[in-house]
């Protein structure tokens, strides 16, 4: 439990910091920060180019914020190195901008030049370009793309007969910031900013900490038996109650728990085990945590929400499988069909003895 502590520590840490970094790029946005955060809002168009003329080569990165139309940041290295050319535009980005940048540091760059197209290509890229290269990428347009950063970086550096190279993909800038050489880094988050971070730390906190104060020796992940006909509604389950559980997990240590249980079947299967509810969270979906022996906890994770679950027949007076009442009801039936006819033969014996 102490690892599992350190590691949800570390990542709530890791959770925050890409919190405060879209912040920072959503302009304090907190419904796209948290978006960004995880993973279903990217803001980003990042633009690989390399470019030859005569002997100069040269390779660029831009990264492109879409939603606001601006260039968040670009790296250009001009050099008399031909390695640039050998550089493949259609890797990701990142292993392009670390090739770059060993090229820049092993072989030396010509500074003149790089500073010249930096400065051109920043005062080329007007929010007029710019909308012009988002909307091209957007409908994934890389012919004209191509073609519409060739005619840019010839006008900026006035080379002749330039042969160019463009890829794009998209991403964020919480990946920017975190993996970027050559981005520049935020300094400082704003006040109100971190107002929000500490909110946020506070829900999570509670939200992810079910089984704080007690003792906690193992956690394995299991599933809810289901009972159609007797079982309780899902939605009617509280802290306390007792139900069936399947345990899903495939460890040895499940193995262990499984035995202890003596929850074997004969085929090997595992059988249904009794637990008590001590957590359920309601949100988009359940998430359960029940204890089945002193220290030992399973975490259940439900997504249907009309669904009735097997309650423990030891407390509830319930069968704990459907498949006993099944049977129970077939051999009652059995009983029943047998006494009719009897009833019936005898009817009819003594109707045609007559």
């Amino acid at each position: 439990m102490p690892d599992d502590l350190d590691s949800a520590a570390s990542n709530l840490s890791e959770q925050t910091k890409k919190l405060q970094i879209a912040l920072h790029y959503t302009l304090g946005d907190e419904d796209k920060a948290k978006k960004m955060v995880n993973g279903s809002y990217l803001d980003l168009f990042i633009i690989k180019g390399k470019f030859s003329s005569s002997s100069v080569y040269g390779g660029f990165l831009v990264f492109l914020n879409i939603a606001h139309l601006r260039i968040v940041s670009s790296y250009v290295l001009v050099s008399r190195s031909f390695e640039v050319s050998d550089i493949k535009t259609s890797q990701d980005w990142r292993n392009f901008e670390r090739q770059l940048v060993e090229i820049s540091k092993q072989n030396g760059y010509d500074e003149a030049m790089t500073s010249k197209m930096k400065d051109g290509v920043a005062k080329a890229l007007t929010i007029q370009e710019v909308t012009k290269f988002a909307r091209l990428i957007e409908q994934d347009d890389g012919i004209a793309t191509n073609h519409s950063f060739q005619k840019l970086i010839t006008d900026v550096t006035g080379f002749q007969n330039v042969k160019l190279s463009v890829d794009y993909e998209k991403s964020s800038s919480i990946t920017m910031e975190l993996c970027s050489l050559t981005s520049t880094k935020i300094s400082a988050v704003t006040e109100s900013a971190k107002e929000k971070i500490q909110e946020v730390e506070i829900k999570v906190e509670k939200l992810e900490d079910p089984l704080e104060g007690k003792e906690v020796k193992l956690i394995l992940n299991g599933s809810l038996v289901l009972s159609p006909v007797k079982g309780k509604g899902i939605s009617e389950l509280v802290a306390g109650d007792r139900i069936m559980i399947s345990i899903i997990d495939k460890s040895s240590k499940a193995a262990d728990v499984l035995k202890a249980f003596n929850a074997f079947r004969d085929d090997g299967s595992a059988k249904p085990i009794a637990g008590r509810i001590v957590s359920i969270k309601r949100a988009d979906y359940y998430t359960l945590f029940a204890i089945v022996a002193k220290g030992i906890y399973i975490k259940i994770v439900e997504e249907e929400n009309n669904i009735k679950i097997a309650m423990d027949p030891a407390y509830y007076n319930v069968s704990p499988t459907e498949e006993d009442d099944t049977k129970k009801n077939r051999v009652l039936i059995f009983i029943l069909a047998g006494v009719f006819f009897i009833l019936v033969a005898i009817i009819l014996f003594f109707v045609f003895s007559l």
